[in-house]
């Protein structure tokens, strides 16, 4: 399992993963090694957060409550995990090019 932490720019690592796992596409980075604008896509957002809204579906329509709390628990670790492995970090500069 490779967490894709590296920048699209100069290829080393951007950014702490707990500060990835917690970037939306709607935020911009920069990378702590060429200060490039980075963040994640908007694709990925929704992968990560697909498990949570399955979950809390699941419980409005079941109104089963016991489960909830721990479906929720793993959806949370399945939202984190994922965005650390599946998602990766795209360029968010104006052209898409590495500024100088």
């Amino acid at each position: 399992m490779h967490m894709q932490l590296d920048c699209p720019h100069c290829a080393h690592r951007a950014m702490p993963a707990a500060i990835k796992a917690l970037t939306s596409p709607w935020q911009v980075r920069e990378c702590r090694r060429c200060a490039c604008r980075i963040g994640v896509p908007w694709w990925g957002h929704v992968l990560t957060v697909l498990p949570m809204m399955l979950v809390l579906l699941f419980g409005l329509v079941t109104q089963d409550g016991w489960w909830l709390p721990i479906g929720l628990a793993i959806a949370f670790v399945a939202y984190f995990m994922l965005r650390l492995v599946a998602v990766p970090l795209v360029s968010r500069e104006p052209d898409g090019q590495r500024r100088f």
